[in-house]
């Protein structure tokens, strides 16, 4: 008897490929995938190259912006010299409003002169005394008042002290008294004591009451 044997039709075996990332086939490893980064906040704009084309609104909020990275932990370097910056162009356009409302008046006022480091009050275009100081970060370490000879210390002291607190108060700056004649002044006028650091206050009064007491 014929053995009839059935067969099935042969089906060529390919193994399948399993696909590998173009990384792996080179050589590399998996890159990390890029995280964005934050989009930078108002305050750390790019600072205006030219501030006089910038109105007094802005430059206000800019000044205000600045101030608060100088309340950093680590505030930029150049947040001090922006904020000086701002707080000068200010003041210029202060004075320039108030010469057009007063043309015929000589020069008389208080400044910042920034270059000598010493806050400054004018009398007819004369400068009667000035107030030598140094910045230590936000802080205005005042270090000598001088008054001119020429002028009473009585009258233009106590004026040239009150210009120097209230403009640091403007500027949001704090106070170091250093110097004895600012000493003077926030014993006589203690409503400005608040512009000093707080350890410096405490400081100061608790002098204040020891010499009292004695």
């Amino acid at each position: 008897m014929e053995l009839i044997m059935e067969t099935t039709p042969f089906v060529e075996y390919r193994p399948q490929s399993v696909p590998v990332p173009e990384s792996e086939q080179l050589g590399w490893s998996v890159a990390p995938k890029a995280v964005p980064h934050p989009a930078p906040r108002a305050e750390e704009a790019d600072f205006p190259e030219d501030l006089a084309v910038v109105s007094t609104r802005q430059l206000r909020v800019l000044c205000n912006q600045t101030y608060r990275q100088l309340d950093r932990d680590f505030p930029p370097m150049e947040a001090i010299h922006q904020y000086e910056q701002l707080v000068e162009e200010i003041e210029r356009r202060e004075v320039q409003a108030e010469a057009r409302t007063e043309p015929v008046r000589t020069r008389s006022g208080f400044r910042d002169n920034a270059l000598f480091s010493r806050f400054e009050l004018f009398s007819d275009g004369t400068m009667v005394g000035h107030v030598k100081y140094e910045m230590k970060g936000s802080h205005a370490v005042l270090v000598q008042a001088v008054v001119d000879p020429r002028f009473d210390a009585v009258d233009v002291e106590p004026a040239l002290i009150r210009q120097v607190f209230l403009n640091a108060h403007r500027r949001r700056l704090a106070v170091v008294p250093y110097c004895p004649r600012v000493r003077e002044f926030l014993a006589e006028f203690p409503q400005y004591r608040s512009l000093l650091p707080a350890d410096q206050r405490r400081r100061f009064e608790t002098t204040l009451r020891s010499a009292r007491d004695d």
